[in-house]
């Protein structure tokens, strides 16, 4: 079913807005109601809509062309197209000061139906044409489970912050981990409490981690993170260390018990030599790969040698120890 798109009708007057709603229902839009230009701008911050219908002339507060002015300089509501609903004739000077406010096209009242249908239509459908793509695009670059970045967003956003360490001093740390003994538990418990551990796991990991890291879902319970703006070594395991405890120090509550899980987790970080986005994030799965037979629930890292450096172990509770 086609979502309904929002049409916000601004005018002063009652009969206005009820001659507007009467003419464009056949088109099954959700029609929003403001009386002034004040009440138009709140309604904006409020929602997204595919068109404003602005009467010029507004009484007794900001014009029409005052609140297009507004509409057009905030950052969210700058893209929504305004067409200027007035009962003045076609009076150039005054079209031209519309059409530099940011409308698209004029009205003149009394409306001609059919055509007032056919204008919004027209704007509805680049609306939703807009809003596929946007969705369409979105879907390329992120997991459908989790929402979050892919391996292609993933090695976009690796080879942007290379590029950017390669211009100024920095170091950069690629961390790839998945969950011990994940599947087990799906086997037990089934792909849809399998499906919302992940979820459950990329929430904990979202609230712990900074703004500048990149957390993605590589495909299956593999996970990355791009960490930017290291200032040191011990940066990078602090953070292999926080992943740990916040995967492994609480029960995930799921449809057939409470599951404990943990994580083994390799990481690499960006040496001296121009590495590649692929190159850090071999380094870091075979990292990982060392950290499991090392007995899980640890990280270990390596250097831009891919050389073996430290390891770091955190105690968890037994994989799936709470599920019945």
């Amino acid at each position: 079913m086609t979502e309904k798109a929002n049409i916000l009708m601004v005018d002063d007057r009652v009969e206005n807005l009820v001659t507007l709603e009467a003419i464009l229902e056949p088109l099954e839009l959700n029609l929003v109601r403001a009386h002034s230009g004040e009440e138009a701008l709140k309604r904006l911050l409020e929602d997204d809509f595919a068109l404003i219908l602005l009467d010029v002339e507004m009484p007794g507060g900001i014009s029409g062309f005052e609140t297009a002015k507004y509409v057009k300089h905030r950052e969210k509501t700058r893209h929504v197209p305004i067409i200027f609903l007035t009962a003045f004739g076609e009076d150039p000077e005054r079209m031209f000061q519309g059409y530099e406010t940011g409308a698209v096209d004029y009205m003149h009242k009394p409306f001609i139906p059919a055509v007032l249908r056919s204008k919004v239509s027209v704007f509805v459908d680049l609306y939703r044409l807009k809003r596929e793509a946007e969705r369409l695009a979105h879907r390329a670059l992120h997991d459908d489970l989790t929402g979050l970045p892919n391996r292609t967003l993933f090695l976009d956003r690796l080879e942007m912050g290379l590029a950017y360490v390669e211009r100024r001093p920095g170091r950069i740390a690629v961390l790839f981990f998945d969950l011990d003994g994940f599947k087990a538990i799906n086997d037990k418990l089934g792909h849809e409490a399998g499906d919302q551990l992940l979820v459950e796991i990329a929430s904990r990991l979202r609230g712990v981690l900074r703004p500048c890291d990149t957390l993605a879902r590589f495909g299956g319970d593999e996970f990355t993170i791009l960490c930017l703006d290291m200032s040191d070594d011990h940066s990078a395991l602090a953070i292999g260390d926080r992943v740990l405890r916040t995967i492994g120090d609480s029960a995930v509550v799921l449809p057939g018990g409470d599951v404990y899980i943990t994580a083994s987790v390799g990481i690499a970080l960006a040496g001296e030599r121009r590495d590649t986005p692929s190159a850090l994030v071999r380094q870091a799965d075979a990292a990982m790969y060392r950290a499991k037979e090392r007995g899980k629930a640890c990280f270990e890292v390596c250097d831009g040698t891919g050389d073996q450096r430290r390891v770091g172990v955190h105690a968890a509770l037994p994989v799936g120890g709470g599920a019945n």
